[in-house]
């Protein structure tokens, strides 16, 4: 990630947080945004992958957010339906897609958001 990817998703984890009035971990940030991300239609994600402002979010420092088993499979999830749909050529990373769903999650009107964080706060309650 780069600097203006780690902005980028401080900056959203600070509006959740904000939005659930509640000390969330960084993981539950990026599950958020990996869940809004898989309502969203393939062809869109393409288009959205092709975008320079996605570009500038990559670089080489590594983040640690935590992640849980269900936004393991969500992204797998997505990554599989990206390689499928032959719209893309070549494998993307799961960082790239992380990324991806941290710039879409920025484009989300807050009750979105909210309705996400109360669907990732209904499944850790089942656990």
């Amino acid at each position: 990630m780069s600097e203006e990817g780690t902005d980028l998703f401080l900056a959203q984890h600070h509006r959740l947080a904000r939005i659930a009035r509640s000390f969330i971990p960084y993981g539950a940030t990026l599950g958020v945004a990996v869940m809004l991300m898989e309502k969203v239609e393939t062809d869109a994600l393409v288009a959205e992958l092709t975008m320079p402002s996605l570009k500038r979010l990559a670089g080489k420092c590594e983040h640690f957010v935590g992640a849980t088993a269900a936004l393991n499979g969500a992204t797998d999830s997505i990554l599989s339906r990206l390689a499928e749909s032959d719209l893309i050529g070549v494998r993307l990373s799961v960082g790239a897609l992380h990324n991806l769903a941290i710039m879409l999650m920025e484009s989300c009107e807050d009750h979105e958001l909210a309705k996400a964080w109360q669907r990732v706060q209904a499944g850790i309650a089942k656990k």
